[in-house]
């Protein structure tokens, strides 16, 4: 084995120092249970396909993987207390600390990370999200059928040591650990009732620092604190309910009267720059890296033709939309948000990648957009079909603004078709949608997190062009970080100018909590975490 580099245990003393100034204000006489509300829209907890915010939120309160982040937002150990890497890059060990226990009371082995990891790469999986775990050496041949699980590079070399060997070099690997599909599972769990394991309370065993005392999907999932956990002491929270609306303006109503601590739903018609302004009920905003988009299916007509998909973005006035929102966020003028590293240190990839299409709605490029239909065989609006718009419940009044320029500019009809977050995923995924209207939010903080799920969505498989495809495909494969961010410049390029998606704006993250909520972290990639929250003593 090649020469390895000795982490030392730094953070784990940062944590040590910081839990107990964290702790000086925490009252143990309050009772510590917190209700946080959001949309229905949980479908499962299984760690190996989530891939919906909601579903994020509750799991990564559940489990824990190898690493964790602090309350500054910094990888730290946790299942694993120490890492050697070697001088290449390509090669870690992860030690296991001696303490760690399942929320049955059982150990927790290196053995469930192998196991876990090549079950969520199995193609049988048919995971959205496989793609973050293409860094393992031969994940993505593993997951493509092209190379058997036993050659995948993650192994058990004892109950306490893993080892794990990459594809390349990946700087921001310990970054991309603290992602779902890299949790541990119970092998003698899973496959006793594969199918439904995440459904029952019994069943679903964490290594968190909270565990499912009781489970319904479409109603509440209420999590306790896991006794078991390793750090068990810093937890301060008895319990979270996560209340699941199936009428999402309920919520802040719910909120301002007290039954709902913390939620990030709010009523379409709610001016939203206007109560964050009047800073009366503890509504936070801050930047994400997000973008916000929509997609043309370009698998059938007429969105099958580019001129109709350029006259269709030349004619929206995203100024207008943003507005509309009232978030003070702003035009997307790519695909990648800023925020996200170019090659050299202090670059931003926005910044070197440019702007593309229009940032600003210009009145002469209705007059070209009309030049665009007439080519595709459209000169008369009223032949041209209905397009359908499929959305999700909040995005309503958004996607009807845009509905609305579309009629008004090039006389489209437009039904707009907004459901609750099941029926939406469930229409998305039979492609019955012209325009599908979404946002992705970052997992980690590098260009090929977008690039790689748009790529790997496969409810989004053929819609655009073949180059992109490969352009993605070769930057997950390129060991040079130069070679490779060009490469995803270029995919960028071609994905913008085939006009299939169409950027909106940067979304920020917007949300409210009771002021005596103290010490969770929602970090700029919209994780959430509880597991050094505490409720401060108050007044109602």
């Amino acid at each position: 084995m090649k020469k390895l580099k000795k982490f030392t245990k730094v953070l784990v003393l940062f944590l040590i120092v910081f839990s107990i100034v964290g702790c000086t204000m925490f009252n143990n006489n309050l009772e510590q249970n917190i209700t946080v509300a959001f949309e229905a829209g949980v479908h499962t907890l299984d760690p190996a396909i989530l891939q919906r915010m909601n579903e994020q939120y509750i799991a990564c309160n559940l489990w824990e993987g190898l690493v964790r982040k602090n309350l500054n937002g910094l990888i730290e150990p946790s299942m694993a207390k120490s890492w050697d890497v070697s001088e290449d890059g390509l090669t870690y060990i992860f030690h296991l600390r001696k303490n760690i226990h399942w929320s049955d009371g059982q150990a927790v082995t290196a053995g469930q990370f192998e196991y876990a990891w090549k079950r969520a790469l199995n193609p049988e999986a048919k995971s959205d999200v496989v793609f973050m775990m293409y860094f393992l050496k031969n994940g993505e041949a593993y997951n493509k059928g092209k190379a058997r699980a036993e050659d995948v590079g993650v192994k058990a070399l004892d109950n306490n040591t893993l080892e794990v060997r990459l594809e390349k070099p990946a700087p921001f690997f310990l970054e991309i650990l603290n992602y779902h599909t890299y949790y541990p599972v119970r092998q003698d769990i899973v496959e006793k009732d594969s199918d439904s394991w995440y459904l029952k309370e019994k069943t679903l065993v964490t290594n968190g620092p909270f565990c499912v005392q009781s489970l319904d999907y479409n109603k509440n999932i209420m999590l306790v604190k896991n006794k078991y956990y390793w750090d068990e002491k810093n937890v301060k929270l008895a319990s979270i309910s996560f209340k699941i609306e199936r009428q999402p303006d309920s919520i802040w109503k719910q909120y301002l009267e007290g039954s709902v601590e913390y939620g990030d739903t709010f009523p379409n018609d709610m001016d939203k720059q206007k109560e964050v302004e009047s800073n009366k009920n503890n509504v936070i905003v801050q930047n994400a890296l997000a973008t916000t988009y929509i997609c043309f299916n370009s698998r059938r007509a007429p969105l099958n033709n580019i001129n109709v998909r350029k006259a269709f973005e030349m004619v929206l006035d995203k100024e207008k939309i943003v507005q509309a929102r009232k978030r003070s966020e702003n035009v997307a003028s790519g695909f990648i948000p800023p925020g996200m590293p170019d090659v050299k240190p202090g670059t931003d990839f926005r910044e070197i990648g440019g702007k593309y299409m229009n940032e600003k709605f210009n009145k002469d490029n209705v007059k070209i957009a009309k030049e665009l239909l007439e080519q595709a065989g459209y000169s008369d609006p009223k032949k041209f079909p209905t397009v359908v718009i499929l959305a999700t419940d909040p995005w309503k009044q958004t996607v009807n603004i845009i509905a609305s320029q579309l009629k008004e500019t090039l006389g489209i009809n437009v039904d707009v078709r907004t459901h609750a977050s099941e029926i939406f995923y469930q229409q998305y995924s039979e492609g019955d949608f012209d325009i599908v209207f979404s946002n992705w939010v970052a997992d980690f903080v590098d260009p090929i997190n977008f690039m790689g799920f748009i790529a790997g969505d496969k409810n989004l498989k053929g819609i655009f062009t073949e180059k992109f495809y490969t352009l993605v495909d070769k930057a997950n494969s390129m060991a040079d970080n130069e070679q490779r961010i060009s490469t995803l410049h270029e995919a960028e390029n071609d994905l913008l100018n085939s006009y299939t998606l169409i950027p909106l704006f940067y979304l920020k993250d917007m949300y409210y909590t009771k002021p005596y909520i103290r010490n969770y972290l929602r970090t700029p990639t919209s994780e959430l975490y509880f597991r050094n929250a505490y409720i401060e003593k108050h007044t109602n």
